[in-house]
């Protein structure tokens, strides 16, 4: 946090008009905050606190006779000094349960479904942007029978998973036979980087020439994401900007510009510091040229590695502690999936096995 320059007073008295404009998005009068936050000093301390704030650059007076209205620095000051993650609502905590209670066949769906609960609990626009894998390294591939001729292939990086795949092949798939070809696509695979797979090694295949269909499917598998090593990009409520009352032709404009460019997303969920948990981003300045708007992003790890970056976009006035909470809590159940799915996995095998 940075050092306070204001005084006590003024520091209420910012507080008060940033809390009032988040709330109803109009300038706030000296008469509003005296009514609603003091009742010890006047309406004319209040107005020359508040003349003062402007000309220390943290307040605007859109029309002489109107009230004030928070600067970027204003937003800053207020999310240096007073903020902190609100409790999320029941009623919210009970949506974003139900999206990550469903059953996923692979990252891209619980990514997508995060993007779109985001957005939809905190009424801005959310972008996901998750990293190529190619330099991930792969721990173990597991295989779990289902059947005589399918099975599942999980494959596990210093990550997490990475896919889990259902492959079928017209081999008899009985345990002795996936147990053996297990230990050898182990041997081959375990410990390399993704990109380096990009062509499988004669002598490789000749190893496992026994187990062809398999080692095939496991390798296209792997092959299928070298081949979309970019990162990927997940935009939801790309229109909510637009429903503010402070959006203008020019803000939609440049917000559109800014979403429309992958590079520019990335950039803008890069954190300026890289131990603090979350980046908020606010003003022209800071968003690659959004007017009127801000950015609070958070990384996603697995196993302490980052896999990719969260960010919601929205107006100056957004609700920043609703949208950190959301942020949190939304990484945690991501996580808890991550984590907890090669169990949920070894499970369907003991079913499989009754």
């Amino acid at each position: 946090m940075k050092e306070n320059k204001l005084s006590s007073r003024k520091q209420k008295i910012l507080r008060a008009v940033v809390d009032e404009y988040i709330r109803k998005a109009a300038p706030v009068s000296s008469g509003e905050i005296k009514a609603k936050y003091f009742d010890d000093i006047s309406s004319a301390t209040i107005r020359a606190e508040l003349s003062t704030l402007e000309d220390m650059g943290y307040l605007v007076q859109p029309h002489t006779s109107a009230g004030r209205v928070p600067a970027p620095k204003a937003y800053k000051y207020y999310v240096e000094n007073f903020l902190d993650k609100r409790p999320l609502r029941r009623q919210d905590i009970a949506k974003i349960d139900a999206t990550f209670n469903a059953k996923f066949k692979e990252i891209e769906e619980i990514v997508r479904s995060a993007a779109k609960i985001i957005s939809d609990v905190t009424n801005y626009t959310s972008v996901i942007v998750i990293k190529n894998i190619t330099n991930v390294v792969i721990k173990e591939i597991k295989l779990v029978g289902l059947d005589e001729n399918s099975a599942l292939v999980i494959i596990i990086t210093d990550g997490g998973i990475i896919r889990d795949k259902v492959i079928t092949v017209e081999s008899r798939l009985d345990d002795n036979f996936l147990s053996n070809a297990s230990l050898l696509i182990n041997k081959v695979f375990g410990g390399r980087k993704v990109g380096d797979l990009k062509s499988a090694d004669v002598e490789v295949q000749k190893e496992l020439s026994d187990f062809k269909e398999l080692f095939e499917s496991v390798l296209s598998i792997l092959l299928s994401y070298c081949e979309q090593d970019e990162a990927k990009v997940f935009v939801e409520g790309e229109s909510k900007i637009l429903e503010y009352p402070e959006a203008s032709l020019e803000s939609a404009k440049s917000f559109l510009t800014i979403i429309d460019d992958k590079s520019k997303i990335m950039e803008l969920l890069e954190k300026e510091e890289p131990d603090i948990e979350f980046s908020i981003k606010i003003g022209k300045e800071e968003t690659k040229g959004m007017d009127k708007c801000a950015v609070v992003a958070a990384s996603y790890t697995i196993n302490g590695k980052e896999i990719g970056k969260a960010g919601v976009i929205g107006p100056e006035r957004m609700d920043y502690g609703k949208v950190i909470s959301v942020l949190s809590y939304v990484r945690s159940a991501v996580n808890t999936i991550f984590n907890s799915g090669i169990k949920k996995i070894d499970i369907k095998k003991e079913e499989n096995n009754d």
